[in-house]
């Protein structure tokens, strides 16, 4: 018999990040399926899967938005796992799956030795310092584990499985010309368009600011457009159409905090995807330029190149100037980027598909619940 889970993650419905994205994605592939799963997050989303709100106090809420971002994601994470905690003893699952660290760690100890098991998904690099807390680990890489393994860590109930999409969302079926124009603007059609998305706040990981340094040394002539995409408060925005429109004029267009039923639209609008991270738990947005046939720029970090395989290219994007040189050659050869856009939508279809991991999340769940038996 199938076990039942409950996913749970404190910021859903009200943060949009990758931990909220795997949540609702996990529940509703589950549920098509038939599977008896449950999802819970502080806020309602659009999701088929069954949901439940818990009351929490969001760390977007203007009574501790004088706090740190760690003191208000702490508050967050406390007040929703005492909701959490009442559900799960009024219904209890045979297993809870949470990202939110600090949640994992009070309902494991709320239910030590009796009630769901925890399984506790890594989501932000904590690494074995914190996860050995737990019996049960999903980590999204193999450089995970392996260097848990190499620190000398007990790794038994470990489990690496990584994030997933749907490939035929992200499917190039649309009206490519229309979406370049809707969101690219009026680019001539010999003129590659580059797509990079995350915050635009300056200092973010996502770097946005350095790509578009990085673009705005290629000469003017061999210039790619730039399409920038991510989540923005007002001010964030402003001050990003001030920085990219001063480094590139006309060479640039900017869309803030879309919703993401249109990313498939923003991704057909664009020839190359680049992602100039230093270093993240996995990166979806990989995933998805890759589904719709986008080679992707990314830094050389295993994780990323892991991920990218041969749909793409990586570099050291730590260094001035790497960038630049990388996408300069790509984007003048349009037979090498459609080969490696090929490449990159089968490595999605084998490796990241709904179909390629939604069995590993399966078989964890029947052997952590018979391990509790």
């Amino acid at each position: 018999m199938t076990p039942s889970v409950a996913i749970a993650v404190s910021g859903l419905g009200r943060i949009r990040r990758g931990s909220e994205t795997w949540a609702t994605d996990l529940a509703e592939a589950l549920h098509r399926r038939g599977e008896p799963v449950r999802v819970s997050g502080s806020a309602a989303v659009p999701t088929q899967a069954p949901l439940t709100r818990l009351w929490a106090v969001s760390r977007t809420s203007p009574l501790i938005r004088w706090l740190s971002p760690r003191h208000r994601y702490l508050i967050e994470q406390r007040t929703f796992t005492r909701s959490l905690i009442r559900q799960l003893r009024r219904d209890p699952p045979a297993i809870v799956h949470l990202t939110d660290p600090q949640v994992a760690w009070w309902v494991r100890q709320a239910f030590r030795g009796q009630g769901p098991a925890v399984f506790y998904m890594d989501g932000l690099m904590l690494g074995p310092d914190w996860n050995w807390r737990f019996d049960h680990v999903q980590v999204l890489a193999p450089e995970y584990l392996r260097a848990a393994q190499e620190a000398g860590r007990e790794t038994d109930g470990w489990r690496v499985i990584p994030h997933f999409i749907e490939p035929s969302q992200f499917q190039a079926t649309g009206d490519r010309r229309a979406d370049r124009a809707r969101y690219a603007g009026d680019v001539p059609p010999t003129t590659p368009v580059v797509l990079a998305v995350g915050d635009f706040a300056r200092g973010s990981s996502k770097r946005l600011h350095f790509i578009v340094g990085e673009i705005a040394r290629i000469p003017v002539e061999r210039r790619p457009h730039l399409l920038l995409v991510g989540n923005a408060t007002p001010s964030e925005h402003q001050e990003m159409i001030r920085f990219a429109e001063g480094h590139l004029g006309a060479g640039v267009r900017l869309h803030a905090s879309l919703p993401r039923t249109e990313m498939a639209a923003i991704y057909r609008a664009a020839d190359l995807f680049v992602h100039a991270a230093l270093k993240e738990p996995f990166g979806i947005v990989l995933l998805e330029a890759m589904a719709t046939g986008l080679p992707v720029i990314g830094h050389r970090f295993p994780v990323t190149a892991w991920i990218i395989g041969d749909g793409g290219v990586t570099g050291d994007l730590s260094e001035e100037g790497q960038l630049a040189n990388l996408l300069m050659p790509l984007a003048a050869d349009a037979e090498r980027i459609r080969t490696l856009g090929a490449q990159a939508r089968r490595r999605v279809g084998e490796h990241f598909s709904t179909a390629a991991v939604l069995p590993l999340y399966q078989e964890a769940y029947a052997e952590i619940a018979g391990a509790g038996k």
